[in-house]
């Protein structure tokens, strides 16, 4: 008995040497892989939090608010896709480009993807694309500035600059007292949705009923019309409550802060307050949503074989998630007619509203198109809209806006039929709703090439940031060089 227990510590102690002299064992490659991008993303998740209020930061305080908004929105996009990246967000393996197309459609709010969210991601990657598409609705710097306002500071005029390039509110606007009411009206929106459709996701038996409630709830009012399940809302066609509740998040949504202030001062201090602004908002976003409803109902055959009331309900849905482009959709996009493909490309392209979460033109925008068009026919020197004389200034922008944005989708369409050989139809259905950052799709995003991936990604980023910003940042402003020559030009 002895000589064995010898022998048995003799063999713990060989055993112990040959551990201690001998390499470490190797890594799981995954895991190795992740540590590198652990440093990046904290790395530059430091800088894109921190570096834009830091007061020393040269560099940054040089550029223009334009251009400090493009890169902002592309710093979001490198910690989005780093990540994706990491092993404990994907479920399956998931190719970069699926990644980064995923991220760019989160953080433009957009909708359209390549791979199915819920079957490659896990709930952990969810939540970073939940995080991505809340980000992006409420816009660059926002919950910053919140942070530095909480903790009793002061937002800087670099700040405030991107703020309001972000936001396009008039100059009037009180930027410190906006964001506050920004934050609490979002969050306030999306807990109430989210308590709704919690109730109805539970009584129709989905799975994960609360955490889809809250995806779908902010997914809705970021316009951004990420859904979990692969078909979208299909299978909620006929009922109202689901309708209703994503209808009305995205609209609140869409409307722009703008008019959300204007109405809660108007209630609180019991005055008529609604600006000339709110008041084009609301008058566009009633009539194209009741000019969509009444063409969708009578022109779509798809809808025809339904009910009335889920045939009216189906209507006022694809009207109101084509221009408010939160992407969500109750009937197959692909098997609709081509005239109603082309009503919702045009209600795509005008869009929502300006300081809302939406894309596309915008309303206003268009509002000043409208304006010019009608006091051009109707001789007036001035240019006139519901009473009221716009501003020369808007109208160039708007004039100039509109341009950029219709250069973009011609260019995007061009390299699109370059690339792909799906029919004109379906590549032109695919860049207005990318550039309009709405996210219907006629079923083609999954199929495209390594090349349509990234012509569908500058697409929507430039839709995020607007085309007019994305030219803005890119050129000098010129500086006054005396008088010039006036000439008259023929038209």
């Amino acid at each position: 008995m002895r000589r064995d227990h010898d022998r048995s510590e003799s063999q713990d102690a060989q055993e112990l040497s040959h551990e201690l002299n001998s390499p470490p064992p190797e890594r799981p490659r995954s895991a190795w892989s992740a540590r590198p991008a652990l440093l990046a993303l904290g790395r530059t998740a430091t800088w894109a939090v921190l570096a834009p209020a830091r007061r020393g930061g040269r560099a940054w305080a040089r550029l223009r608010p334009a251009q400090q908004l493009v890169l902002g929105f592309a710093s979001y996009v490198l910690v989005g896709v780093l990540l994706l990246y990491l092993p404990f967000a994907q479920s399956r393996p998931t190719p970069i480009i699926d990644n980064a197309f995923n991220v760019v459609s989160a953080i433009s709010t957009t909708g359209l993807t390549t791979v199915s969210v819920a079957d490659h991601y896990t709930t952990f990657g969810e939540f970073v694309v939940l995080a991505l598409f809340q980000l992006g609705g409420i816009g660059y710097m926002t919950l910053t500035s919140l942070i530095v306002l909480a903790r009793g500071g002061r937002i800087s005029e670099t700040r405030l600059g991107v703020l309001k390039a972000g936001f396009s509110v008039p100059h009037y606007f009180v930027m410190q007292r906006f964001i506050v009411h920004v934050v609490v009206f979002t969050l306030a929106c999306e807990a109430i949705g989210a308590a709704v459709l919690w109730w109805r996701f539970s009584a129709a038996g989905i799975d994960r009923p609360l955490w889809s409630a809250v995806f779908h709830s902010v997914s809705a009012f970021a316009t951004a019309g990420f859904s979990l399940n692969d078909s979208s809302l299909e299978a909620f066609r006929g009922d109202w409550v689901v309708n209703l509740t994503i209808g009305a998040l995205s609209y609140f949504g869409a409307i722009g802060y703008i008019v959300v202030q204007d109405v809660w001062y108007s209630l609180k201090l019991r005055e008529r307050l609604i600006t000339f602004t709110s008041k084009v908002i609301l008058t566009m976003t009633a009539a194209i949503f009741v000019i969509g409803s009444a063409a969708m109902f009578t022109l779509e055959p798809s809808l025809r074989d339904l009910p009335a009331g889920d045939r009216l309900l189906a209507s006022m849905f694809q009207t109101m998630t084509a221009s408010t482009t939160a992407g969500f959709n109750t009937v197959p996009i692909g098997s609709m007619a081509a005239v109603s493909l082309v009503i919702v490309i045009a209600m795509m392209l005008v869009g929502a509203s300006p300081s809302g979460t939406g894309g596309g033109i915008k309303t206003t925008s268009v509002s000043a198109l409208l304006a010019n068009l009608v006091s051009v026919l109707r001789g007036r020197s001035a240019v006139v809209w519901m009473g009221h004389e716009v501003p020369m200034v808007r109208v160039l922008f708007a004039v100039a806006a509109v341009t950029f944005y219709v250069f973009h989708l011609g260019v995007g369409v061009a390299v699109l039929a370059a690339v792909e050989r799906h029919g004109f139809l379906h590549l032109v259905f695919e860049s207005a709703s990318a550039l309009g950052t709405v996210g219907l799709s006629m079923g083609i995003t999954g199929d495209l090439s390594y090349a349509g991936k990234l012509v569908i990604m500058f697409l929507m980023f430039a839709g995020r940031c607007g085309p007019l910003t994305i030219g803005l940042a890119l050129l000098r402003p010129d500086r006054p060089k005396g008088s010039l020559p006036s000439d008259d030009l023929a038209v």
